[in-house]
């Protein structure tokens, strides 16, 4: 056993440490495309005193660090080649569930849905349902990268429900946000406008380059008394958005999704469609569910059976936005999905729809060729821009179609970063494309990077931040 295999076993215990191959080579990418490094060591701590002891130890032996929560997204992390990978999957206790306050504090491990199962027992739920992989996904590592979630257009951001963090710095320090910041005062988490600058916004979408969330304190609600579902398709894209941008000023839906390529939903009548979900007390969620019906007939929109849009939001079957069963619209792997995602003014999707498939026109030979699939330019609207999402998939092991996926992905990301579009999440492969673009914000993370860990511990590469 070598020297820091051995120091590591002493922070955690030898149980939570591995060198062997199958473990490190098991934690070298995400559900993305990019290939990353195989780590020379697998660390799972339990505490926050164990994670302040791996980074400090980290800084000791100048050997970086990668953070591992349940590696669910579909960009790509950049893990280095002889890192220490640091995975939190075991730091996934609930702390408390505090009703009074409406705030619960999660260990940053926690799964979204396994904590909205506990808080539902008691008739409350998260101000965010967590994002797409709701059922695997981390609430600290979807706060790290600030996460697109479900309900955007009336619930916000992933970081929108964020009250509080514990976080350990790059030199081990473990510093708390907002109110809870006030250890003096007990700690208590209630309000993230506390204590002077707002700490957690540095951490919150800087995935983990300035710190390790081991703890966050989350928004609760009551759960709503009522949820109404409606499904609507449009003779075009642009009255579809135009209908989407009024229902945005209307504030009427809890979420907004539209549908604007890949697959059309099967045995429905229309070109672009929308899915409305409202929850709310009875009487406001009829009063909305109305506006709704009046804005989408006002567009000469296409009434359809809202079942489909039910058993998405519900039973969280994302292949029912298409009226179509999970085994057809997932079938045919492997394939993997080089996925480019952003935000952009309601009004520019039509532009950006309209780009995209110009570019399939233009590389329908080179489509062909390589198998190259779009399963889908959809849409989550929020309360006044847009967020979208192009998931094009090809054949996983065909290597030359993976360069070619990975090459669209980056025509998309320059043409429409230059245009009027800004990622949400970025990570490593992203970064090229955007980070240079932000000019002066740019080199400002750069000298935060530089002053806060030094030795380049934390995520290097990551976000082009640190050697």
């Amino acid at each position: 056993m070598n020297t820091l295999v051995e120091e590591l076993a002493a922070i955690c215990g030898a149980q939570y440490v591995s060198d062997k191959m199958v473990d490190r080579i098991c934690h070298t990418r995400d559900c993305g495309p990019t290939p990353g490094g195989i780590p020379a060591v697998v660390v799972r701590p339990r505490t926050t005193e164990q994670v302040s002891e791996i980074v400090k130890l980290a800084n000791r032996v100048k050997t970086p660090i990668f953070i591992w929560g349940r590696s669910t997204t579909f960009i790509g992390h950049g893990i280095r080649e002889g890192c220490i990978l640091m995975a939190l999957d075991l730091m996934n206790k609930i702390e408390k569930m505090d009703f009074e306050n409406q705030v619960v504090t999660v260990e940053t491990g926690a799964i979204w849905h396994a904590v909205d199962v506990e808080l539902g027992k008691h008739g409350w739920e998260l101000a965010a349902p967590g994002p797409g992989g709701l059922f695997v996904c981390t609430i600290g590592g979807s706060v790290a990268y600030n996460a697109v979630p479900h309900g955007l257009l009336e619930y916000g951001m992933t970081g929108d429900g964020v009250v509080a963090l514990e976080v350990v710095l790059p030199n081990g320090d473990v510093i708390h946000t907002g109110s809870m910041g006030n250890r003096a005062a007990g700690g208590l988490s209630f309000e993230r406008y506390a204590n002077g600058p707002d700490l957690a916004g540095l951490f919150i979408g800087a995935c983990g380059v300035f710190g390790v969330i081991t703890k966050v304190s989350f928004k609760i609600h009551r759960k709503p008394e009522k949820e109404c579902f409606a499904f609507y398709g449009f003779d075009s894209i642009d009255v579809a958005v135009d209908a989407a941008h009024a229902l945005q000023r209307r504030n009427a839906p809890t979420h907004l999704v539209g549908l604007f390529g890949g697959p059309k939903p099967t045995g429905v009548a229309g070109d672009a469609f929308l899915h409305i979900v409202i929850r709310d007390s009875a009487a406001s969620a009829a009063e909305r569910l109305a506006a709704t019906h009046a804005i989408c007939s006002g567009f000469n929109g296409i009434r359809h059976d809202e079942t489909a849009t039910e058993k998405y939001w519900v039973n969280h079957m994302y292949s029912w936005l298409r009226n179509t069963p999970p085994e057809v619209y997932y079938s045919d792997r492997p394939y993997t999905c080089p996925e480019a995602a952003m935000f952009m003014p309601t009004q520019k999707v039509k532009d950006a729809i309209r780009y995209l498939f110009d570019y399939e026109k233009e590389h329908a030979e080179e489509f062909s060729r390589y198998g190259i699939r779009i399963k889908a330019y959809d849409v989550y609207f929020s309360r006044n821009a847009a967020f979208l999402w192009i998931d094009t998939l090809y054949p996983e092991l065909d290597a030359e179609a993976w360069k070619y996926g990975v090459q669209m992905r980056a025509d998309y990301s320059e043409h429409l970063f230059r245009e009027y579009a800004s990622p949400g999440g970025i990570l490593a492969p992203l970064a090229p494309h955007i980070m240079p673009k932000l000019e002066g914000g740019f080199d400002f993370l750069h000298f935060l990077k530089n002053q806060m860990d030094p030795n380049h511990i934390l995520n290097p590469g990551v976000l082009m931040l640190g050697e």
